[in-house]
């Protein structure tokens, strides 16, 4: 019998629930916790609408959907060495089903002190704050830079098993995991499934850094989009001249089978007030809809009291152009009137890769007001310069990609706490 994520997670739940309700494992201790922002953006232009990750809704103008978020979570301890994690995070979504609201729901077992296991739906690690990216009140940033981080909600956790390790050196601690699974991108758009997820993680810690890597390796699966069954037999319905171009169209737009890696890393350092952090990523992929590329920031902040001023320069770098097909080729073998018609044909599909293409660096200034000892208040200005045809970590107001760079504006306030 073959199961969603959805229902392998909630069948974990349930087994928890039965552990719990079972006479021999009584739960030792039950904690509800949880975390909220309360946001409001405002973006300036009239080309793009503003987005903190690519699984969510683009707005434009006032809006307080882009940075407002609420997470509940459950901590439920079966035994000494058995524990239960649950985590549901609602926030502006393109897809609201519940699998996008379902950020954790995993059973841990710690073997000893140095070996623990996971099981269900867990955290994929892929970045230096990947486990806390959503509460606001543990950030100094209003946001985790968008340019590393965006792609996050759509591989931030998987479903699978996981192996971790931890050991105290003469510095700290080392800790390595190895996770196994499988994760779903639902962004109201495209639907595809990264099975056979290989996860290799490595966080090397003291009292005032510490250093983060990692590895991902996915295979694509199960792509779905409108239109897509046309698109399927389009080299068997155009005359057999347009062929070669239509396989190649649907090789760029069905990623089915191939695989995908990603690796980061990061660090943090805290030198008395004085925080510095950067990160780095290549992500390769040769898919015309999630093209391939190098992201990255660097960050500082100084602690003034409550106060906590920053700064931040951000990148994304696609690694190639975003075309459909070799236009320039197949205009020298076609002739005129069918290089036309194939023009014609591709048009819609390639406007699709050119507005999701990424390629943008800003810098980003804020404040963090620590003004109770579970509150804080924030503001930042955010200004990025968009390259032509690479505004695709937001969503657009008009069909027409732009084809000259643009500035783009972000301004920003939020109330967040925990509870």
């Amino acid at each position: 019998m073959n199961f969603n994520r959805t229902q392998l997670c909630l069948l974990l739940l349930l087994a928890t629930g039965t552990l719990v309700a079972n006479k021999e494992i009584v739960a030792q201790e039950v904690e509800f916790s949880g975390f909220t922002t309360l946001g409001l953006t405002h973006s300036s232009g009239d080309t793009y609408k503003f987005r903190s990750s690519l699984i969510n809704k683009g707005r434009d103008g006032f809006s307080f959907a882009p940075d407002s978020i609420l997470g509940l979570q459950a901590n439920v301890r079966l035994t000494d060495n058995l524990d239960a994690v649950g985590q549901v995070i609602l926030q502006d979504r393109g897809d609201h089903s519940f699998d996008n609201d379902l950020e954790l729901a995993f059973l841990r077992y710690q073997m000893n002190r140095n070996w623990s296991a996971k099981i269900g739906r867990f955290s994929t690690n892929s970045f230096l704050f990947t486990d806390y990216r959503y509460v606001g009140h543990l950030l100094t940033w209003m946001r985790p830079p968008i340019e590393m981080y965006s792609s996050a909600g759509s591989i931030g956790n998987m479903d699978g098993v996981q192996a971790s390790y931890i050991q105290d050196v003469d510095f700290g601690a080392v800790k390595v995991a190895l996770s196994y699974g499988q994760s779903e991108l639902r962004n109201g758009v495209v639907d595809i499934d990264y099975t056979d997820i290989a996860v290799f993680n490595v966080e090397l810690q003291s009292t005032d850094w510490r250093v983060h890597a990692a590895l991902i390796s996915a295979t694509l699966d199960n792509t779905d989009f409108e239109g897509i069954g046309e698109l399927k037999v389009l080299d068997q319905v155009l005359p057999p001249i347009f062929a070669p171009f239509m396989r190649e169209v649907q090789y760029n737009l069905i990623p089915d089978g191939r695989k995908v890696t990603y690796a980061s890393l990061g660090g943090q350092y805290t030198l008395g007030d004085v925080e510095l952090i950067a990160e780095l990523s290549n992500y390769d992929s040769d898919w015309k809809l999630s093209l391939g590329g190098s992201s990255g920031y660097v960050s500082a902040s100084y602690r003034i009291d409550d106060f906590t001023p920053y700064m931040t320069f951000a990148f994304f770098n696609r690694t190639e152009e975003p075309e459909l097909i070799n236009y320039s080729f197949a205009q020298s073998v076609l002739p005129a009137p069918f290089f036309q018609e194939l023009a014609f044909v591709t048009a819609e599909a390639n406007e699709n890769v050119r507005s999701l293409a990424i390629k943008q660096k800003s810098v980003s200034v804020g404040m963090k007001w620590d003004f109770a000892d579970a509150w804080s208040f924030k503001m930042q200005l955010d200004h990025f310069q968009i390259d032509g045809l690479g505004g695709g970590l937001f969503s657009e107001m008009t069909p027409l990609t732009p084809t000259e760079k643009e500035n783009y504006n972000v301004a920003s306030i939020a109330l967040t706490t925990t509870f």
